[in-house]
């Protein structure tokens, strides 16, 4: 097992006493900072990356619930040198579980449908949808209208599952009073190797390393054109659905720099960051999600999650994107008195938000990234 320089550090920083002290002395020196006004922040953002035209429309399944135990959904574009392995490790669970594998070839221009289309000649679990490309998004949103089974799971094309990670997911949604259950998973690098050690999935929100109960997905999809589309896990499934925890740390998730997750400096996609946190609102209140059960996230997602990409942006953008939050949560609190927030770490968030106070957004936001390493 490989420990690379990144995982050390991010023991050594776990291992350092006193951080929260450390924190509170300095937001004392930056809690009166002069505070950044940018006016129009939102219409610059448009004029950069405008907001995605996807708009939410009730979905419908495609097939009739089947018999059939489990789809395990698998998106795939330009993907020729690991969806051989992601498949040969989904098609080699040790398991009774009866499952379909729906793999969605996302107008792939490499290998892709050919190596997909041998896998299928060989296994009949398989079912192959291609399709013009819409993304990850628009490719897993395919394979759940396509799906049959009585519970769905997510795979990516360039991840792989531990032979037992089907079995431990399934038998925990069996057995708990649940409606999906989450496991934690292993990083493996580019060859397949294993770095580090297992880890739990208590600040990763993505919508792989579950298994849900199809009615979850009922009336939801991911928004497509957007990045960060997992974002609709946290704001419209865990506010209205039960999770447990599995442990097991059965599915591998590979790092390429070439992966959908690895986006440039610079690159105005990027930007989503932001709109994707209007689309949950808008996505949140058409479900009648009510706006106390979603704002601790939103005040958390407009510090922490953006100051966690800062490495995304152009070094011009942060600062119009922080006012851009700012105007966003001065809407949102606009009538609504019930908004309650429980810790005093989003207190702090929410206060450099309300007082445009630059610093300390970036102190909050810098403070919750060092204690969720």
């Amino acid at each position: 097992m490989k420990m690379n320089v990144k995982e050390l550090v991010k023991r050594a920083v776990r291992a350092f006493p006193c951080k929260y002290q450390m924190y509170r002395i300095a937001r004392l020196a930056v809690r009166h900072a002069k505070p950044l006004h940018i006016d129009n922040a939102r219409e610059r953002l448009m004029r950069i990356h405008p907001k995605p035209a996807y708009r939410y429309k009730r979905p419908e399944f495609a097939y009739a619930q089947t018999d059939r135990d489990l789809s395990i959904i698998v998106p795939a574009y330009n993907v020729e040198r690991f969806v051989g392995p992601c498949l040969e490790s989904v098609l080699s669970q040790k398991t009774q579980v009866d499952f379909e594998v729906i793999v969605v070839n996302d107008g792939s221009t490499d290998g892709t449908a050919d190596v997909i289309a041998e896998y299928a000649q060989k296994d009949d679990r398989i079912r192959v949808i291609s399709q013009s490309n819409k993304g990850l998004s628009g490719a897993r949103n395919t394979g759940i209208d396509q799906a049959r089974g009585k519970a769905l799971m997510f795979v990516d094309s360039d991840d792989m599952i531990a032979p037992t990670h089907v079995d431990a997911l399934m038998a925990a949604l069996r057995a708990g009073d649940c409606d999906y259950v989450t496991s934690g998973y292993a990083d493996i690098d580019e060859a397949g190797n294993q770095i580090g050690q297992g880890k739990p999935r208590e600040f990763m929100g993505t919508a792989w390393g579950r298994a849900y109960w199809r009615y979850v997905w009922e009336d939801v999809r991911f928004p497509e054109g957007y990045l960060y589309e997992d974002t609709i896990l946290q704001y419209l499934i865990e506010t209205r659905f039960t999770g447990l925890q599995v442990r097991d740390n059965g599915y591998w998730y590979r790092h390429r720099n070439s992966s959908i997750s690895h986006v440039g400096s610079g690159n105005i996609r990027s930007i989503d960051t932001y709109w994707i946190l209007e689309e949950m609102i808008q996505e949140a209140e058409t479900m009648n999600i009510p706006l106390r059960d979603v704002y601790e996230l939103t005040v958390r997602q407009c510090c922490a999650s953006v100051f966690g990409r800062r490495q995304q942006f152009d070094k011009q953008w942060i600062p119009v994107i922080f006012a851009a939050c700012a105007d966003f949560l001065d809407q949102l609190q606009n009538g609504n008195d019930d908004l309650v927030l429980t810790s005093d770490l989003s207190k702090d968030m929410e206060e450099s938000l309300k007082t445009r106070n630059y610093r300390l957004w970036n102190l909050a936001g810098y403070f919750e990234i060092v204690n969720t390493l």
